[in-house]
């Protein structure tokens, strides 16, 4: 369900969009909220800005197509986060990740139109959070706004560094139009190019009569977005700015005075290399808005500290580890204080400045690498922990393992041993014992050892009488974190096992 809005904020028609300079395939008309209309008539009263920073959840998606391919890539993605509270640090706004980062599998979201979207936002939108979805394309736009929906749909292409997209939806979000509101009915910026034709006093726009704004500004409270401190905008594509931050070519207003276009306004449509902020009054309006959106602002602010890669410990495989080849590798790390997330990379070279192998979100210590694994190859991984208020930091070192035909160090595992005997848990926290047993083993002259990489024997339970079954501990509260092999002897029998302790 969608979170809560102020009974007035109703949009009239189809959602707002954000599109791409080199996919330009129109954008769907969209109307002016209720809300905005009442507010700049002064019938919602302004809200001042916060002096405390207001922290506001964000339920984020990823999707991917039926064969869980062409996710958004997650370092990508974190980037374009801290553009957007970046962007809205004027505002005192501050967005974190709310809960677990979703993934989900389907061609039909991945590749919508606006029903679609509708159809997405309506099945997975989690309340009293702004609901952002990634997906390949929604509805052949950079990313929009769906008021039916109440969350925003991004495009992949659209979150690269440096693209205020993410920020601009944020701001149709919270009530802002577009600062060319109006000029979406002509839709094209040839039609807008009359430079030696003053243009007309009055456009006809999603059901409504809407002022073209003038450049003496003695109607910029009635014309266009309704907002005084933002210029005259006339131009409804995506557009480049030349030196100063303007237009190409000036335009005439309904008056014959001719004028410059600034693209500084994050909710223009200037590339992005133009793009800077929101004007004070479009701060002030997004934060009535915000505050009339119950239950979405959190009223405390929260106390967090970003996870630190000096925390972070790749523990398995080994740095150089030949494991047993199969087409699945367990990756395991140490819980980091601070961190909600973990961004793990794999990848078969050890510079990890293009695409990767693969690369994903997981709220775990340990992941399976399953599918894609080669015998006989090298590897590389990496891991980088997130904090869900504080999304900056740093990758841990690289380290890298060979899927080979063996490991090294089970060279005589026994198959009736290893069926049977249990370790855990595994990985073993520092403060708890790990627990061996096993049952059906059989009788025999029973040992067992704590074993570190180096082959020092660090924790031993002498050899014992057993028959059929056994239970024995090892005590873990003086071992430094790390990996460790536990090697189980039942006469001429032998199982070595690797356990992973953590700190």
């Amino acid at each position: 369900m969608p979170a809560r809005l102020l009974t007035t904020l109703v949009f009239l028609l189809a959602p707002l969009c954000f599109l791409t300079a080199q996919d330009y395939r129109g954008c769907a008309t969209v109307g002016r909220s209720a809300w905005l209309d009442a507010y700049q008539a002064g019938k919602i009263a302004p809200v001042p800005k916060s002096l405390e920073t207001r922290f506001v959840p964000i339920h984020l998606t990823l999707v991917g197509d039926d064969n869980g391919a062409g996710y958004a890539d997650p370092l990508t993605l974190l980037n374009s986060f801290e553009l957007l509270n970046d962007d809205f640090a004027e505002v005192n706004v501050r967005f974190y990740i709310d809960s677990d980062i979703d993934y989900l599998s389907s061609t039909f979201y991945y590749d919508h139109d606006f029903d679609g979207g509708y159809d997405l936002m309506r099945n997975f939108n989690r309340r009293n959070t702004l609901n952002s979805y990634v997906v390949g394309n929604p509805s052949e736009a950079c990313g929009y706004y769906s008021p039916r929906g109440d969350a925003i749909a991004l495009g992949i292409n659209c979150i690269n560094a440096g693209n205020h997209t993410w920020s601009h939806e944020v701001g149709h979000y919270l009530s802002l139009p577009h600062t060319f509101f109006g000029w979406e009915s002509v839709g094209d910026i040839a039609k807008v190019e009359a430079f030696n034709k003053p243009a007309p006093t009055s456009l006809r726009y999603a059901g409504r009569t809407v002022a073209v704004e003038r450049v003496d500004r003695s109607n910029c409270a009635d014309a266009a977005d309704g907002f005084c401190d933002t210029p005259p905008d006339y131009l409804p594509e995506r557009w480049n700015c030349e030196t100063g931050g303007i237009y190409k070519d000036s335009l005439l207003d309904p008056d014959s005075t001719r004028f410059a276009v600034y693209g500084a306004n994050i909710m223009s449509y200037a590339q992005d290399g133009c793009v800077e902020a929101f004007s004070p009054e479009q701060v002030a309006a997004m934060n009535a808005n915000l505050a009339g959106r119950s239950g979405l602002a959190d009223a405390d602010a929260p106390v967090f500290t970003a996870a630190r890669v000096e925390d972070l410990s790749l523990l398995s495989p080994a740095n150089n580890e030949r494991v047993r080849f199969s087409d699945s590798v367990q990756l395991i790390w140490n819980k980091v204080p601070n961190a909600d997330f973990y961004l793990v990379q794999l990848n078969r070279g050890a510079n990890f400045s293009g695409n990767p192998l693969t690369s994903f979100f997981t709220s775990d210590t340990s992941v399976a690498i399953t599918d894609i694994l080669l015998p006989r190859t090298k590897y590389y991984w990496r891991v980088r922990a997130v904090n869900r208020y504080d999304v900056t930091g740093d990758f841990s070192g690289v380290r890298e393992f060979v899927n080979g035909r063996e490991l090294s160090t089970a060279t005589r595992q026994d198959a009736l041993l290893a069926a049977a005997v249990r370790l855990s848990p595994n990985p073993v926290s520092a403060r708890h014992p790990l627990r061996l047993s096993a049952a059906g083993i059989g009788s025999g002259e029973l040992s067992a050892q704590l074993i570190d990489l180096s082959g020092r024997v660090r924790a031993e339970q002498p050899r014992q009488r057993v028959s059929g079954s056994f239970e024995l501990e090892f005590a873990t509260a003086d071992l430094p974190a790390g990996i460790y092999l536990v090697r189980v002897t039942l006469d001429s029998r032998q199982l070595t096992r690797r356990v992973i302790v953590t700190p």
